[in-house]
């Protein structure tokens, strides 16, 4: 009789096989006697003829005999099946594999291997499966963003709602202990800031800790503000300014029209004199025309 309760336990000597296939033993095909050939027959039910979902059981210090039971909870002693076939498969399938005994593999003893996958009524199948599972996650995603976002609507129109009847019992609380109120302050304009203290400029940092006024230095770098270019060998007009007798006749002519204007300065542009023109108005010698002294003109003027 099997029992039900006890499960597979190979070190103890117990083995309990539940097959979902059909289960083959090997047999002597008696058509070959020179040769030695095993058939593969599967295992069936004497009662109903069931042939999957076998129970098998051994017991190697009980019972020397296979004992199988059917879906069906018929019961019955396989004298067919080889115990140490039995017990071999079983070792090399869950525990320490015996390689002398492979062969019986190779003969076609055991659970039946499971038939070859058929693509092209899996993978559409599969196909499926899958498409309904994403589909399922999107709208799951979809309807949780939609939740997330009522709840913000719900939660923002709740403290609306809400806010005169907690200034109110804000205002009991503090009137019940005595608290005096205090008047809110006008609110600000957003992004204008509050006035602060004035910097005073650097001017009047220098005039405090008695620095002196940086020296400015020449408008031209040429020159330096000379009007000529002064060197051994050289003594030319410098071409990058007016010179200073220039803008010096310049600022002359700008005090006096602002002086015939009332004090006012013109509203015409500052015009300034040639080069030519300023020099003589300023004493040097014109174009052509001979140095103070009665030197003979530069060959470079």
């Amino acid at each position: 009789m099997i029992d039900p309760s006890r499960t597979h336990d190979p070190d103890a000597g117990y083995y309990r096989i539940t097959a979902e296939r059909r289960f083959n033993y090997l047999q002597l095909d008696p058509d070959h006697t020179i040769r030695v050939v095993w058939q593969a027959l599967p295992v069936t039910c004497p009662m109903c003829g069931a042939d999957t979902g076998l129970t098998l059981v051994l017991e190697r210090s009980a019972q020397p005999v296979v004992e199988v039971l059917c879906p069906a909870r018929h019961e019955w002693s396989e004298h067919l099946i080889d115990p140490a076939h039995f017990t071999a498969w079983a070792d090399m399938r869950w525990t320490t594999p015996n390689w002398d005994m492979y062969w019986i593999l190779e003969a076609g003893f055991g659970e039946e291997p499971p038939p070859p996958i058929d693509l092209v009524e899996e993978v559409p199948k599969a196909a499926r499966i899958v498409t309904k599972i994403l589909v399922r996650e999107a709208k799951k995603r979809v309807r949780r963003q939609v939740r997330r976002r009522v709840r913000k609507v719900k939660k923002k129109a709740l403290n609306v709602a809400y806010s005169p009847v907690a200034a109110l019992i804000r205002t009991a609380w503090a009137m019940q202990a005595g608290i005096p109120q205090e008047t809110p302050a006008p609110a600000e304009k957003k992004g204008k800031q509050a006035p602060g203290p004035k910097i005073p400029s650097l001017a009047k940092y220098r005039a405090a800790y008695g620095m002196a006024t940086p020296v400015k230095g020449p408008a031209c770098l040429v020159c330096e503000d000379q009007g000529r270019i002064v060197a051994p060998g050289v003594n030319i007009p410098c071409t990058e300014c007016e010179g200073p007798a220039a803008a010096a006749l310049a600022a002359a002519e700008r005090k006096a029209a602002r002086a015939r204007a009332g004090g006012h300065t013109p509203a015409g542009p500052k015009s300034r004199p040639h080069r030519e023109e300023a020099a003589v108005g300023a004493g040097a010698p014109a174009a052509g025309g001979t140095r103070p002294g009665g030197g003979a003109p530069s060959a470079d003027a």
